[in-house]
């Protein structure tokens, strides 16, 4: 597999701040933080994690979707809760089709074992081996460590603040784009 093009994480090389947001100045300085340097900081925080997955899916030698559903399944067994193809399907958006290659591909690298369902002998039960758990855990947990050192830096009232801003920021952005009033100073895409 080729190298891994990543992402530059600097704000200069993720668009303009002025098109979105033309009235605000670049960079804060030793000022106080502005709503946009808030939104800079998200922005750089989302292409260091773009940067980080696509250095797992190269060290991996792996797709997104594939590591998305490894992802999924040990979240679900960490969880003690049985997931099985159509599950997978519904949390990836995809079809049962494209569900049946990826789970061959997992099965055929070794990464996933299918077990007939306790209950249902028609149904499966879809679990991340040994050797899935061991590469995720090589290959993300040192930066999954630096993430909770980071966070454990917090005080509890930042640590509030900041999945109260999250908790916001997830809403805003899973709301629906014809939703969003239309603003008459907003630039229109190029």
């Amino acid at each position: 597999m080729p190298p891994a093009v990543v992402p530059a994480a600097e704000p200069s090389r993720l668009g303009s701040d002025a098109y979105w947001y033309p009235d605000a100045a670049a960079g804060a300085g030793g000022e106080p933080a502005t709503a946009v340097d808030v939104l800079r900081a998200v922005r750089k925080f989302r292409a260091a994690d773009v940067a980080m997955r696509i250095r797992a899916r190269s060290d991996m030698d792996m797709n997104d979707s594939d590591l998305v559903a490894l992802r999924h399944l040990i979240a679900a067994e960490e969880r003690s809760e049985p997931i099985g193809p159509k599950d997978l399907s519904a949390v990836l958006g995809i079809t049962s089709a494209a569900t049946a290659k990826l789970l061959s591909r997992l099965e055929a690298s070794g990464r996933l074992r299918r077990e007939p369902h306790p209950s249902d002998r028609r149904a499966q039960v879809l679990h991340a081996t040994r050797r899935a758990h061991d590469e995720m855990r090589r290959t993300l947990g040192a930066a999954h460590q630096r993430m909770l050192a980071a966070a454990e830096k917090l005080t509890a009232p930042e640590q509030l603040a900041v999945v109260r801003f999250l908790d916001e920021l997830s809403t805003a952005m899973d709301e629906p784009a014809e939703s969003a009033a239309p603003d008459a100073d907003a630039p229109t895409a190029p």
